[in-house]
């Protein structure tokens, strides 16, 4: 899994379910991207994983996934969580997550039950497609260097 996530340019999270396992695991391996040029790398794989808290309000974010489409939508999440979880080496982990990482545990938990991205997306005008979403993210970041 993580070596499939690492060859996909713009894919930051992927579960067992993607490839047809029904495990609760995903892989999350965030790197810099031209959409996402200032992200920190972070590989991380995520066992019988439990959000054990949300934190403050849920807000829109940009979300795609790689499960074939190329739609983008703003989905609904909250900004912090606290995870519970197994690593590879059977080591459990108890750890707040805010931000980005945050949006893929909790993009990556649905697809551990069933609800994709478009489940969580309530304002069905903000979908756009992937190119649509590379220029958006350009334009951002160019913002951000003024």
């Amino acid at each position: 899994m993580q070596y499939t996530l690492e060859k996909r340019k713009y894919g930051i999270g992927l579960a067992a379910p993607q490839v047809g396992r029904s495990i609760a695991l995903f892989v999350i391996g965030l790197k810099p991207t031209p959409t996402r040029p200032n992200i920190k790398k972070l590989d991380m794989i995520i066992i019988n994983p439990k959000i054990t808290k949300f934190y403050g309000k849920t807000t829109g974010m940009w979300e795609g996934c790689i499960s074939g489409t190329e739609l983008y939508g703003k989905a609904v999440r909250y900004k912090k969580v606290r995870l519970s979880w197994l690593d590879e080496n059977a080591q459990q982990h108890k750890n707040d997550f805010n931000g980005l990482v945050a949006q893929v545990i909790q993009h990556e938990v649905d697809h551990l039950n069933g609800i994709l991205f478009v489940d969580r997306v309530k304002d069905t005008k903000t979908y756009i497609t992937f190119s649509e979403y590379k220029k958006l993210r350009r334009a951002e970041n160019k913002q951000d260097k003024i």
